[in-house]
């Protein structure tokens, strides 16, 4: 699938309009009219480009596909690595890497705002997403991390993708933390983020796993 950066003109405008739109409002407080009006084009042209509401929005996923693309290609390197310790930490550096350095770029964090939307206020078009884009994304890093910790109950494993995920989802729409550091927490700069949220993700899963074990 084409990323943002390969289209042109008025259909990169809309697109990029839909996700400041869908990333400032709810889905249902959004319209196409909002969207036209946004991009500074003809009500009808959006709908020529992108046909209804609902594949408006599955377009913005389709575009930015390609960094779930990246994380499964990462996940199944990381799979290679023979050491439980050394695999743990390589499949959430995969979980986590390409949605830092997506969330670097301005459309980036647009998207970030979309997803978190879709994953609070829970609607058809949303659903659609989740099934077709993360749910078969999430089994292949649940199935992982049951890999690299093979004596942790199932459930464990179920319950530290979940958090690991919510954690890796704040982070990305909230900004606090660089006013509340006063710059020393740059929220945006995946280089200086990424070690600090593996090293807190990798260790809380691991003491989760072992505490299941004990």
């Amino acid at each position: 699938m084409s990323s943002l950066d390969d289209l042109s003109g008025r259909k990169r405008a809309i697109l990029i309009a839909a996700e400041k739109c869908f990333a400032e409002q709810s889905y249902q407080g959004v319209s196409i009219r909002d969207i036209a009006h946004e991009a500074g084009v003809p009500v009808a042209l959006v709908g020529y480009y992108f046909g209804a509401k609902n594949e408006l929005y599955h377009a913005i996923y389709e575009h930015h596909s390609g960094y779930i693309a990246e994380r499964l290609s990462e996940l199944r390197r990381a799979r290679l690595h023979t050491d439980p310790t050394t695999a743990l930490n390589a499949i959430i550096a995969a979980f986590i890497s390409p949605v830092l350095k997506l969330n670097e770029q301005d459309h980036g964090v647009n998207f970030s705002r979309i997803v978190m939307r879709g994953v609070i206020d829970r609607h058809e078009a949303s659903d659609r997403i989740t099934r077709e884009f993360y749910d078969p994304m999430a089994r292949e890093f649940i199935e992982a991390l049951s890999g690299a910790l093979p004596a942790a109950p199932k459930a464990t494993v179920f319950w530290c993708y979940q958090f690991a995920l919510g954690a890796l989802l704040h982070h990305v729409v909230d900004t606090r933390m660089e006013r509340l550091s006063d710059g020393l927490c740059p929220a945006r700069n995946a280089k200086i983020a990424t070690p600090h949220l593996l090293r807190f993700i990798t260790a809380g899963i691991l003491a989760a796993a072992q505490s299941a074990q004990d």
